[in-house]
């Protein structure tokens, strides 16, 4: 019986497993980390009064795929409050965002004849004086959200993206890693074999033949192999740490990795004695400012717990920086948006994380947007080489919302489906 396998940990790779060893073949999983779940990462630290989330932490919306694994492995989710404020002198205000020419801007994107960079765009359409304000707010809502630089991002993909509506968010009771772990539970149930700290340097391949060079002094052979590394990785070049040979080289699909814009992102998630932010009991989900660390949101129905996220060039600017730098920023971000000292703030605070995600090796990064190219990269990526190696990721998936655990998912059902079909 022909074997798989795959590369990856995360929400493509277990859900590839989990389809694929339904089927009983001879399945491994090699995660360069010690953990599975990739860019899901849900943290049990004492410190805090709750599980905490270094990455993955909402389902955008009701997700077919995501929902009908919770459901199916009983996880219970919740609801969001995702009431959203911006603050204006200490003050929350409902927040407008774009909002006051968000008909106009959408009505330009929806009318563009040929896709262009959002940068070229907003110069194009939006380049009076009386916009200037406009363009900016689009600005830190493309990086903040979709982590996209608006120099290389896709103005049609960003329509598409911002057109559709969401409806709810959900979080999951516990944290991601719920899903993570029924995931694992299903695929070593069904004979998976799981190989974690286990680092992929080098890709031996000709047709249906593959061999495997690690970090853990082992080398792996199988059939085909599924490759479910973020695109941060595939971006790499030869001296970089995290990057992956291929022998004989893949210049096609390692171009159009090149291709998909990956962005950075720095969360830090901060508990106080109390909630110094809500004072006026208006239930905010979302804060977001003009500080340095911008976007906050609230743990709620939990109140003491905040949540600082920075995202796209402005977190390529901090990336640098050590945790302690960061935590200065965001406390000073805190203390300059709500008019309060940062010793007042540094009394209340009960504990502290920060996650730099751009630092984060074996990943790098936050994850995809598209750039003007990704629709040509993605369709290169889909294909398989030679039925042999089969990519499969959030940025590889043309999906909205992109850059989702749905999407991950969603890859890895159907490049399994891909896989089955060369197998039988």
């Amino acid at each position: 019986m022909q074997s798989i396998l795959i590369i990856g940990g995360g929400a493509a790779g277990l859900m590839a497993a989990y389809e694929l060893s339904k089927h009983k073949y001879p399945i491994t999983i090699l995660e360069a980390k010690k953990r599975l779940g990739g860019r899901i990462h849900t943290i049990t630290d004492n410190s805090f009064s709750q599980p905490i989330e270094a990455g993955a932490e909402f389902i955008h919306g009701d997700l077919p795929l995501t929902i009908s694994l919770l459901k199916k492995a009983g996880i219970p989710y919740h609801v969001v409050n995702d009431n959203m404020f911006q603050l204006e002198k200490g003050k929350l205000k409902k927040q407008k965002e774009f909002s006051d020419h968000r008909n106009k801007v959408m009505k330009e994107m929806e009318d563009l004849k040929e896709d262009t960079p959002l940068k070229d765009f907003l110069n194009t359409y939006f380049n009076d004086a009386q916009y200037e304000g406009l363009r900016q707010s689009i600005k830190n809502f493309a990086g903040g959200f979709d982590l996209a630089d608006i120099s290389k991002a896709s103005t049609k993909a960003l329509y598409r993206e911002w057109s559709h509506e969401m409806g709810k968010q959900y979080r999951i009771n516990g944290g991601y890693k719920q899903l993570v772990n029924y995931l694992e539970t299903v695929c070593k149930e069904n004979g998976c074999a799981v190989q974690t700290d286990c680092c992929v340097k080098k890709i031996n391949w000709q047709t249906n033949e593959v061999s495997m060079l690690t970090m853990c002094s082992r080398i792996f052979k199988s059939n085909k192999v599924i490759i479910t590394v973020p695109a941060g990785v595939l971006q790499t070049n030869v001296n970089d740490e995290d990057y992956i040979e291929f022998k004989p080289a893949i210049p096609e699909h390692t171009a159009a990795a090149k291709n998909i814009g990956f962005g950075s992102v720095i969360k830090i998630i901060l508990e106080f004695s109390e909630n110094f932010w809500n004072k006026e009991k208006k239930n905010a989900g979302f804060i977001f400012t003009d500080e340095i660390i911008p976007t906050w949101w609230s743990q709620l129905p939990v109140e003491t717990i905040l949540t600082g996220w920075i995202g796209g060039e402005k977190a390529g600017i901090l990336k640098h920086e050590t945790d302690d730098e960061i935590l200065d920023k965001a406390l000073q971000s805190l203390a300059n948006a709500f008019a309060i000292s940062t010793e007042s703030l540094k009394e209340k605070l009960k504990a502290a994380k920060v996650f730099n995600w751009c630092k984060e090796p074996d990943i790098g990064g936050g994850y995809s947007y598209n750039t003007t190219e990704s629709v040509a990269a993605k369709k290169i990526l889909q294909q398989p080489v030679n039925n042999t190696l089969f990519f499969a990721g959030e940025a590889f998936f043309e999906s909205v919302p992109g850059g989702t655990v749905e999407a991950a998912l969603s890859s890895g059902k159907v490049v399994a489906q891909q896989v089955l079909k060369t197998l039988q």
